[in-house]
């Protein structure tokens, strides 16, 4: 996601809108792979302060995670803003670069993507999950395993629990 720079110079008081739509490859991210549906969108501005840029955006974006019980398929809508700065010429701790009149969005974009996942993602509240014994999608059909097994490592504490 790639803004030319050299824009500004023509931009009226240092300052311009954009609107970019691109299509992002998958993320890897906590052991998961996260595809998008379709293109993010995002929309926003910059602004010129010599030789700063302060880029302010907003992100629109469907994700495909996997649900947390049952391992399927859940779409999530993602809307987010993120404020960057650019600095041209050199680096600096809280700046990114502008290398070239190029201003990359690409960083700021998915780490807004990212810190709007939640942690545990679910199909829908009364999702069963999958069956502890043969591993088949419980919202499927019911496997008809037996779910009263107990934890060999358990055995003991249960018969000292049956003496009482």
């Amino acid at each position: 996601m790639i803004i030319q720079g050299s824009r500004l110079a023509s931009a009226s008081q240092g300052r311009f809108p954009f609107k970019l739509s691109e299509s992002i490859r998958p993320i890897d991210y906590r052991d998961e792979k996260i595809a998008f549906t379709g293109p993010v969108v995002v929309t926003g501005s910059i602004e010129q302060n010599g030789s700063l840029y302060l880029v302010t955006g907003d992100v629109q974006a469907e994700v495909v995670l996997e649900c947390s019980r049952c391992l399927g398929e859940v779409r999530y809508p993602v809307r987010t803003s993120f404020i960057q700065e650019y600095r041209e010429g050199g680096a600096d701790a809280d700046r990114l670069v502008a290398d070239r009149d190029r201003i990359d969005l690409y960083g700021p974009v998915v780490e807004s993507i990212l810190l709007e996942l939640p942690i545990k993602v679910v199909c829908r509240e009364e999702c069963k999950g999958l069956c502890p014994v043969c591993g088949s999608n419980r919202n499927i059909n019911e496997c008809g395993c037996s779910r009263d097994e107990i934890d060999p490592r358990m055995l003991a504490l249960k018969k000292l629990l049956e003496e009482k």
